[in-house]
């Protein structure tokens, strides 16, 4: 395949039904390999932020990865209790989020943060791991390496104990 060829193939999103499908029963171990399975995710539209869900067993295999949310340049909505059937209906016992950010600056924003603590409440109460969220541009920010994740659970369970 030449270069022109594969650059077509992955703005036109054909490389997202394969990902996906290929993607099922494995098991991602980094950060670093969750970029790279969903930065072809958002090739297709790299102009608007779009929010992706993977969606994990009790043995940290990949059941499905869905999209949740298609947005704007700055901005995609997206609410809990989405996240929430779609891990009923699927029987998740884990997830990462994944959104991207079209400017390329992978900083989380105040929005960002807001909605990790949002969605990590109710999974919680529903024994449901929330093991990353990541934000993928010019590279990625990986909430669970960057100790987000962690002080979002530490500050739960001091709620749960208080």
């Amino acid at each position: 395949m030449d270069k022109k060829q594969f650059w077509d193939d992955l703005k036109s999103g054909v490389f997202v039904s394969m990902v996906k499908e290929s993607s099922k029963g494995r098991r991602l171990m980094s950060p670093k390999e969750v970029y790279n399975v969903m930065k072809p995710m958002f090739a297709e539209k790299d102009d608007i932020e779009r929010m992706y869900c993977i969606f994990l067993n009790s043995k940290n295999r990949i059941i499905a990865i869905e999209k949740l949310s298609d947005g704007t340049i700055n901005h995609a909505v997206i609410y809990p209790r989405e996240v929430i059937k779609m891990i009923l209906k699927l029987k998740a016992t884990a997830i990462i989020l994944v959104h991207n950010h079209p400017s390329g600056d992978t900083e989380p924003s105040p929005t960002d943060k807001e909605f990790t603590i949002k969605i990590a409440v109710p999974l919680s109460s529903m024994d449901v791991q929330l093991h990353d969220h990541m934000i993928i541009g010019n590279g990625y920010y990986s909430m669970a390496d960057a100790g987000d994740i962690q002080e979002i659970k530490t500050r739960m369970r001091e709620l749960i104990l208080a």
